[in-house]
């Protein structure tokens, strides 16, 4: 009979609840740190990666402006009227006779606008008043 008592307060018990120690607060949140540590220096190296790209981007940009800038110099120098007239006078350019000149007469007149005179800059104190 004592043996059938036994039997039935093992039942009634139930499972045992285990019941987490200090220890265990402790080890979960040491993973979950460890967990948000990793995935930040993750983000760090994405991040890192994306710059090393825009450095090199920006690099190659600064190259590209200075090799730019050279060409443009290089047509102002080529665009220069008087060393264009001078390799031309050098082919053998001369002046126009006068029955190569071409006047041009229009028969429509435009009214000529007058132009508006400015009023005087005034200094910014006598603007307040």
């Amino acid at each position: 009979m004592a043996s059938t008592i036994n039997r039935k307060r093992k039942r009634r018990q139930g499972p045992n609840k285990k019941r987490l120690t200090l220890a265990s607060y402790v080890v979960i949140a040491c993973l979950i740190t460890f967990v948000v540590m990793a995935m930040l220096l993750f983000q760090k190296s994405a991040i890192n990666e994306v710059n090393s790209q825009i450095l090199s981007l920006q690099k190659t940009l600064d190259v590209a402006v200075q090799i730019n800038d050279s060409k443009e110099g290089q047509l102002v120098i080529n665009y220069n009227l008087q060393a264009i007239e001078a390799q031309a006078r050098g082919y053998g350019m001369t002046e126009p006779l006068p029955g190569q000149y071409r006047r041009e007469t229009t028969t429509e007149k435009k009214p000529v606008l007058p132009i508006p005179e400015s009023p005087a800059v005034k200094g910014w104190l006598e603007n307040l008043f």
